[in-house]
């Protein structure tokens, strides 16, 4: 029997690993040059997000490190300035997990 992981959570450090360059906001069309989708639904199956954030591909907005490393596609998560951020890795095009991000605790701002 296949041992199926789940979507790994990013601890704080590893996230914040990936924010060592400035995130420049790129365009939703210029996204990931590989399909996040079949991740975006373990997501779904984890019960992270909500099924309709998976149907309609509801992507919030989309960050690039601009060393070109990392991008941060932010995920509505259905609740007001709480965000599911995917996490890839452009070199080894691959996403190494996912992380909660609340704008209004982390920045004290709104969307």
């Amino acid at each position: 029997m296949r041992n199926r992981k789940g979507p790994k959570l990013l601890s704080e450090k590893k996230y914040n690993s990936t924010m060592i360059a400035k995130l420049e906001e790129i365009a939703i069309a210029e996204m990931p040059y590989f399909n996040i989708w079949p991740y975006v639904s373990k997501l779904k199956s984890a019960k992270i997000i909500s099924k309709k954030i998976k149907d309609y591909e509801l992507v919030h907005k989309v960050y690039r490190s601009s060393t070109g490393e990392f991008e941060h596609i932010f995920l509505s998560s259905g609740k007001e300035n709480r965000f599911v951020v995917i996490v890839v890795d452009r070199i080894k095009k691959k996403i190494i997990g996912y992380s909660h991000f609340d704008l209004k605790g982390k920045y004290d701002l709104v969307a």
